[in-house]
């Protein structure tokens, strides 16, 4: 399943979009940043001073890939299709 990075929105929130028209939250607080960047292939610089600081180095990544376009690992899509079951 392939995926497409979207956001942030009005509350800061990222999704994911698949070829079908389905969004999945991606960020919905600060620390999914983390995760989320990790995704896409961004890892943490060994200068990181703290958390915070890697969250915003996180999020400033994500940034830059709006649109950026991969396919899903598959335990995300495992998850994703868990989400659609519900």
């Amino acid at each position: 399943m392939k995926v497409t990075l979207t956001g942030p929105d009005d509350l800061g929130y990222w999704f994911l979009h698949d070829e079908d028209g389905n969004a999945y939250p991606l960020v919905e607080c600060w620390r999914d940043h983390l995760a989320a960047a990790s995704l896409f292939g961004w890892t943490a610089r060994e200068e990181a001073k703290d958390e915070n600081e890697m969250i915003e180095d996180a999020r400033l990544w994500l940034l830059e890939h709006i649109a950026d376009e991969i396919e899903a690992p598959k335990d995300v899509v495992e998850f994703f299709l868990k989400l659609q079951e519900d």
